[in-house]
């Protein structure tokens, strides 16, 4: 993926633009990906609280996955509020973030999307960080996050 012009969509949902060249080897430009809400939760997990809306994303190894879109909406009505792409150990964060209720969606080509509920709110919670681990499709349950310092 990585190297090559395109863009890759899994299920139709998330389309991820990669970097190609076009004829005369010139870069093309791809369109930018449109971040969509997707809850594939059975059942909708507790929220994480936090102060900061930081973290990072990893597989079930533990092994950060670089390069991933990380997209934070409102809970109530779900709306984009902005879409980080994770570092090369996986890490994202998003700067000023209002206390509130929000999800956190991220999706991988081939694992099941995490759609983390996130309350962002007080100090007592400053050192603790969004640890999302994207799980395989054919595991009874979804990716999940918890907090962890």
């Amino acid at each position: 993926m990585f190297g090559r012009v395109g863009v890759l969509c899994a299920a139709g949902v998330l389309c991820v633009a990669t970097a190609a060249l076009g004829q005369g080897n010139t870069p093309t430009a791809a369109p930018a990906p449109v971040p969509t809400y997707v809850d594939e939760n059975p059942s909708t997990p507790a929220p994480v609280k936090l102060r900061e809306m930081q973290g990072h994303v990893r597989d079930l190894g533990g092994m950060g996955i670089p390069r991933v879109a990380v997209s934070l909406f409102t809970e109530d009505g779900h709306a984009l509020v902005a879409t980080q792409v994770s570092g090369k150990n996986g890490e994202f964060r998003f700067k000023s973030v209002a206390k509130g209720l929000y999800r956190v969606v991220v999706r991988v080509e081939g694992l099941c999307p995490a759609n983390v509920p996130v309350s962002v709110g007080g100090s007592l919670l400053a050192n603790r960080k969004l640890e999302i681990t994207m799980r395989s499709k054919d595991i009874d349950t979804c990716s999940y996050g918890v907090g962890k310092k």
